[in-house]
């Protein structure tokens, strides 16, 4: 595991162009966004350091997603980092966020992240491998 905000762990693993990160741990809610933001701006580092072309987050945390407005606020935070530049799949671990995280692929498209949400690891692989809409 690598160093990352107080609550979380990031579990980095690099076989080129993927990078994949494994985030877990536990986030108080009443600092969603501040740690969300410090684990993001870590992964877009490592992304930007490895030269990754491609991002599979794995997604283990137990929290709820963040509200509209803290969304806002995060996309505006991570604006310019780099993530714009690659293709990155996000696999939600709670089966009952998945209709949530659906709405934050929305406001990451919206700004010009490819990304897609998915509920398991294998279909996530698989879009990063074989593309697809």
């Amino acid at each position: 595991m690598s160093a990352a905000p107080a609550g979380v762990e990031l579990g980095f693993e690099y076989q080129a162009p993927l990078l994949t990160v494994r985030v877990r741990g536990e986030v108080p809610p009443q600092a969603n966004l501040e740690v969300t933001r410090a684990y993001w701006m870590r992964i877009a580092a490592e992304v930007v350091a490895r030269g990754a072309g491609q991002l599979l987050v794995l997604d283990m945390l137990p929290g709820e997603v963040m509200d509209d407005e803290d969304l806002v606020r995060f996309f505006d935070s991570v604006a310019g980092l780099g993530l714009t530049d690659v293709r990155i799949a996000y696999v939600e671990g709670r089966v009952d966020q998945v209709a949530r995280i659906e709405y934050v692929e929305l406001l990451a498209l919206e700004r010009g992240y490819h990304i897609r949400m998915f509920a398991n690891e294998p279909d996530a692989r698989l879009w990063l491998r074989y593309g697809g809409g």
